[in-house]
């Protein structure tokens, strides 16, 4: 779920009211395809929350670009979002995605090496490609491969990580061009944790779930496809930003009865996301442990403007509300 959601209110009506879509298709999508989660009351009757109504209605849109329900119904808010707002095609998707699967790896430490070849959650990457995945023992081996070579993600590995391992790693994330990191640990302190985390790695406990790595693959095959079907450059936002301040200013004036102080509360948060957004792009100046971080927050603050415009569009939608520049 995301930060859209409070507890669930919606009946299947009410969605199907709000996001446009017939409610035996909202069922058969739930029922078939697992698509949406439902709380139920007491009583038994399934409610939903505002990721709900947000998800059917990428769903709709996203239907009518091509896309088949079966292959994007297990996808979140957020992936969702950059679809539509990438505008790919199925096909797009697929070409784009089939590249994807074709990432390079780099593997430090053959511990883990061994189980992404045996988990079942295991992507084309580790399976069918697996000559485009190399293994390391450790960091310094990887690090003077990095001379002659470079790889879009990197996996590693370790028992511990000591200060001195925080700057092994940074070196080998910048030597070797690797966009996405991923560290597993067995002991850490949470001071060299944060570091990895503020220059922009994702850091789990080596106790991480085989699901959990797959998704993070999965993740990362799909930002990979977006970026690759729209050539972004590097650091850019997700999406343009729709809606100038003076919208932004007026809608949040705007006293409502039905949705009480919503659209003045989403109006000030898409001010605020649209500011930090600008305020993480000017920062990319810095050393390049800092420039990672902020291009990270960059790319984050921006899909949560994105998804926070689309919040906006509903609540307008059901208000009568102009959003019109």
């Amino acid at each position: 779920m995301t930060s859209l959601d409070t507890a669930p209110s919606y009946r299947i009506g009410a969605v199907s009211k709000l996001a446009n879509v017939p409610v035996t298709t909202l069922r058969i999508w739930e029922t078939r395809y697992r698509a949406f989660a439902p709380t139920k009351t007491a009583g038994q009757h399934r409610l939903y929350g505002q990721d709900d109504v947000l998800r059917a209605t990428l769903f709709k849109q996203l239907s009518e670009q091509g896309h088949a329900i079966s292959r994007i119904a297990t996808l979140n808010s957020t992936q969702l979002q950059l679809l539509h707002a990438q505008g790919l095609s199925a096909g797009a998707l697929s070409q784009e995605a089939t590249q994807a699967t074709l990432l390079r790896a780099w593997i430090v430490g053959t511990g883990l090496a061994q189980r992404l070849g045996s988990t079942r959650q295991t992507l084309g990457l580790f399976a069918e490609h697996s000559e485009r995945a190399q293994v390391f023992s450790d960091l310094a081996t990887a690090r003077s491969a990095a001379e002659h070579a470079q790889t879009d993600l990197l996996l590693i590995r370790l028992n511990t990580i000591q200060e001195s391992t925080v700057s092994e790693i940074i070196e080998l994330v910048q030597a070797s061009g690797a966009t996405h990191t991923l560290v597993l640990y067995v002991y850490a302190a949470s001071s060299n944790q944060q570091k990895l985390s503020r220059a922009g790695l994702t850091v789990y406990k080596d106790s991480v779930s085989d699901l959990a790595l797959s998704q993070w693959v999965r993740n990362i095959s799909l930002e990979q496809a977006l970026r690759g079907a729209t050539q972004s450059p590097a650091g850019s936002p997700v999406t343009p930003k729709k809606y100038s301040d003076e919208t932004l200013a007026r809608v949040a004036k705007i006293s409502t009865a039905v949705m009480c102080e919503c659209p003045r509360h989403v109006a000030e948060l898409l001010t605020q996301l649209s500011s930090f957004e600008q305020y993480s792009q000017e920062c990319i100046n810095k050393n390049a442990a800092d420039q990672l971080l902020h291009e990270h927050l960059t790319e984050v603050s921006g899909q949560a403007r994105a998804l926070f415009e689309h919040a906006l569009e509903l609540i307008a939608a059901h208000e009568g509300i102009s959003l019109e520049h």
